[in-house]
């Protein structure tokens, strides 16, 4: 069975690497697209087909310290995450204790991505953001089949995942590379084409949506980019 790196990941959360407390806007958009929007300041709109008289339930995968499961709890969801780092999980708990009646010790927890603490079809959504392409290819095929099985059918699962389409590889270039930056030094960065996207969701999910959005230094002339997808549960 391949490494999960997790001491690697534990010192980099004890440095604060991936010390982030905001949303991205990718999940947002997917929230409001696909499951409520907010239409006031107090006034929600359930967008979401497949859950019509109940509260949905959310899964962030690699939550880090919570910020995705904080937006959306504030969204009236029933929000859950879960993460490889006890550092991480302990300022997630710590960082959501503090918010309304939201329960972290029970609803955020410690677990490896192929071993998930739930049971068959226990949610209808999912995120992921910046986690599938931070580790090995055989943890990131293996969290795919390991997430579709408490998904339900149907069920939408928003991730983004780093493209070969960078300064510094080619377009269609994919890989696993060790970091030897100090942010997050000693992990994995799995780089992704089309076709690797294809084999990392086989069997388990379809492709609803898929952006590649670039993002380039103009003064420098480096650039990378990003796939952003929204996957449908077979």
């Amino acid at each position: 069975m391949a490494k999960n790196l997790k001491d690697s990941w534990e010192k980099s959360y004890r440095r604060g690497d991936n010390f982030v407390f905001y949303p991205h806007e990718e999940v947002i958009r997917f929230v409001s697209k696909y499951i409520r929007k907010q239409t006031g300041l107090n006034d929600f709109l359930n967008v979401a087909t497949l859950v019509p008289h109940s509260t949905p339930k959310v899964l962030d995968l690699g939550c880090g310290i919570g910020r995705h499961v904080k937006f959306c709890y504030e969204m009236g969801l029933d929000a859950h995450g879960v993460d490889l780092s006890e550092v991480a999980i302990k300022m997630a708990r710590s960082w959501l204790s503090s918010v309304g009646s939201f329960d972290a010790d029970s609803r955020i927890v410690q677990a490896d991505v192929r071993q998930l603490p739930w049971g068959d079809g226990y949610f209808t959504f999912a995120v992921s953001h910046g986690v599938l392409d931070s580790m090995p290819w055989e943890i990131a095929r293996a969290a795919c089949l390991e997430l579709a099985r408490v998904m339900v059918p149907g069920g939408l699962f928003y991730c983004d995942l780093i493209s070969g389409d960078d300064s510094s590889h080619a377009r269609e270039y994919s890989g696993a590379e060790v970091v030897r930056t100090k942010h997050e030094e000693n992990t994995v960065q799995l780089y992704f084409n089309m076709q690797l996207i294809r084999d990392l969701i086989r069997d388990c999910f379809s492709i609803k949506e898929c952006k590649l959005i670039r993002s380039e230094d103009v003064l420098s002339g480096g650039y990378h980019s990003r796939y952003h997808l929204v996957l449908s549960r077979i």
